[in-house]
Formats: C-alpha cells, sequence, structure tokens
C-alpha cells in the first residue's frame, strides 16, 4: 500500500473525481493529451505519481485549479468551488456595463445579509 504523499496525492484526485461525479475512464479521457483508466487508478492507488505539468492537467479536468488541489493535499482544503459554475457567472456578467455591475453586487450583498440573518450568522463569508 502507497504511503506518504504519493498516497495523498491519489487520495485527493479520487476525493475531486467523486466530488465532479466523474468516473476514472472519463477523468481519463478529460486530460490532454488522454490517458488510460488505468493511469488514473494508478495515481488513486499511489502506485505512480503523476508530474507537475500532469498534476495542473488532473486539477483543470477536476474543475479546479493547482492551488486548491495541492491545499487538499495538507489539509487545508475548504469545500470545493464548482469553478465550472464561477465560470459560468462571469462569462454571463462579462458583457454589463461598469453601472450594472455594481447594481449586481448592491444586490448580491444584499441577499448575503438577509441569508446570514435567517441563518443566525453575524459575519458574511
Amino acid at each position: 500500500m502507497a504511503k506518504g504523499i504519493e498516497s495523498r496525492i491519489g487520495h485527493r484526485i479520487r476525493e475531486l473525481r467523486l466530488v465532479a461525479g466523474m468516473s476514472q475512464a472519463e477523468l481519463a479521457e478529460r486530460l490532454e493529451p488522454p490517458v488510460e483508466p488505468e493511469s488514473v487508478s494508478r495515481y488513486e492507488r499511489g502506485a505512480r505519481v503523476p508530474s507537475l505539468p500532469q498534476i495542473e492537467k488532473l486539477a483543470g479536468a477536476l474543475g479546479t485549479d493547482v492551488d486548491h488541489f495541492l491545499a487538499g493535499l495538507i489539509g487545508n482544503s475548504v469545500d470545493p468551488v464548482d469553478r465550472r459554475e464561477l465560470q459560468a457567472i462571469l462569462d454571463m456578467l462579462a458583457p454589463l456595463s461598469k453601472e450594472h455591475l455594481r447594481a449586481i453586487r448592491t444586490l448580491v450583498a444584499a441577499h448575503l445579509e438577509g441569508v446570514a440573518v435567517v441563518v443566525g450568522e453575524n459575519e458574511l463569508p
């Protein structure tokens, strides 16, 4: 059984893959260039350690970035942010004017304050 960093990297890949709702085969196909599903299995088992460039590709295919991927290795991982969802929101906002963006920010802040009051939180995220 793998120990140390190999095991932690493998566990992190598996954790993010499951959060993304992907099979090993789906992750293997999303890598550029695609790899065999057995390669993903080896990574997850800690039998093989991906290179740093491969970690960057894995993170992207898993919908995150290298920072979030590595943060999970040291136990500082927070709830994963769905980077694709954030990008969809940014794409939606991109064509808007600064005036519209300020209005949207005001609405979102008011909404978050309302949610904080309802759930009894004192501070906003």
